[in-house]
C-alpha cells in the first residue's frame, strides 16, 4: 500500500466530508417525511430513521472533541475543562429525562 500525499489525503478527506452531508441530509429527509406521513397520514410511528440521524450526529460530535482533546493534551498553554464528559452526561440526563416523562405519559393515559 502506498503512502498518501497531501493532495491525496486533502482529495479522500473532502469525499469523506461530502459523503458524510449526503447520508445526513438523506437521513433528515427521510425523518421528516416519516413524520409528516405520522401527522397528516396517520401513519404508524417509524422512528428508525431519526434514531440514525440522531446516533451519526452524536457518533459525529462526540469523536470530534475526543480528537481535539487528544490534539490538545500535552500542550501547556491551552486547557480546556472535559466537555466531552459533560456532554455524555448530559446526554444520559436527557435520555433519563424523556423516558420518565415517557414512561409516566404512558402509564397515565392507560
Amino acid at each position: 500500500m502506498k503512502k498518501m500525499g497531501e493532495m491525496d489525503r486533502n482529495i479522500k478527506l473532502r469525499s469523506e466530508e461530502l459523503g458524510f452531508k449526503a447520508a445526513v441530509l438523506a437521513l433528515a429527509i427521510w425523518a421528516l417525511y416519516e413524520c409528516w406521513n405520522m401527522l397528516f397520514n396517520r401513519g404508524n410511528n417509524n422512528l428508525l430513521p431519526s434514531l440514525i440521524l440522531i446516533a451519526v450526529l452524536c457518533v459525529q460530535r462526540l469523536s470530534e472533541m475526543a480528537m481535539k482533546r487528544k490534539m490538545i493534551a500535552g500542550d501547556k498553554e491551552y486547557k480546556e475543562p472535559n466537555k466531552l464528559l459533560w456532554v455524555i452526561i448530559s446526554i444520559v440526563a436527557v435520555v433519563a429525562i424523556i423516558l420518565s416523562v415517557g414512561s409516566y405519559l404512558v402509564a397515565t393515559m392507560n
